[in-house]
């Protein structure tokens, strides 16, 4: 069967276009879906620009000139649209061009990590003593959406993630302890941060500000959160808007060594 007219029309250089067109797309999708904003490209959003797309596409095919002017003067005042929208997540991309894998392993300094420093230990280690001390913390840990926007309202610190320090930032002699801290990969990013409340009306009294804000972060991202309380001493992992009760601390290890082992790419500890 004789291929279609249109593939024996197109010459390499057109295929060099589209590859390259492709490409772009790829790799601007695939940075959206790790912002906040990108959720304009997901779901029903998403059908909404395929019918935008398709109007596009009926419009040039019926060579109507005046709606093709329109739509080619309207053009560049989408493209600012969208570089005004994602204005905060564009600048916190390229600041973070060089922590991206292969750059960072090839011109970053190889950072050592000794057998016996265990994030997910000390993490549990402060928990437990907060809670015995009714001593009120936020632990956010961030997963595949970028919390850069949230850090940048606290205090950066990128420090590692030891239990003395975490005592230190939650102490109530500090400014920073009414803020959250966020972790990103296995090292403290920042502390002191504000995270959005959520607007879930049903939510019982007896939850404060924390719980609120770890809800809210849990709905606007898929950030793990934990939560202790300073009122009853109790711990809560918050997740996809989710609240549970930590009774099982072996439990609680075992979890959030898969959420280290996502952002940092090492194996999960093994429980002892």
């Amino acid at each position: 069967m004789p291929a279609p007219a249109i593939l024996n029309d197109m010459i390499f250089k057109n295929w060099v276009e589209l590859g390259l067109l492709f490409a772009a797309i790829y790799l601007l999708l695939r940075f959206l879906r790790r912002t906040i904003a990108g959720g304009i490209f997901k779901g029903p959003a998403m059908l909404l620009w395929i019918v935008i797309l398709g109007l596009f596409l009926v419009l040039k095919s019926l060579k109507l000139d005046v709606l093709n002017a329109i739509l080619a003067a309207s053009f560049p005042v989408f493209v600012l649209a969208l570089v005004v929208t994602f204005q905060m997540e564009l600048r916190h991309g390229l600041a973070r061009l060089g922590n991206v894998g292969f750059l960072r392993r090839l011109l970053g300094p190889r950072r050592a990590r000794p057998e016996q420093m265990k994030p997910v230990d000390e993490v549990i280690r402060a928990c437990r003593q907060f809670a015995d001390r009714n001593i009120g913390a936020i632990f956010a840990f961030e997963r595949n959406i970028d919390l850069t926007s949230y850090m940048d309202t606290g205090v950066p610190m990128d420090a590692i993630i030891r239990a003395e320090t975490l005592d230190t930032i939650f102490s109530t002699h500090t400014v920073l302890h009414d803020g959250a801290l966020i972790v990103r990969g296995e090292r403290i990013a920042a502390a002191g941060c504000l995270l959005p409340l959520t607007e879930r009306p049903q939510l019982a009294r007896d939850y404060g500000t924390r719980h609120r804000a770890a809800i809210g972060l849990s709905e606007q991202s898929d950030a793990v959160v934990l939560v202790v309380s300073e009122e009853r001493g109790d711990v809560h992992l918050v997740e996809r808007g989710e609240m549970d009760t930590v009774e099982d601390w072996e439990w609680m290890r075992a979890y959030l060594s898969v959420v280290f082992a996502e952002k940092s790419g090492l194996a999960p500890q093994e429980k002892e």
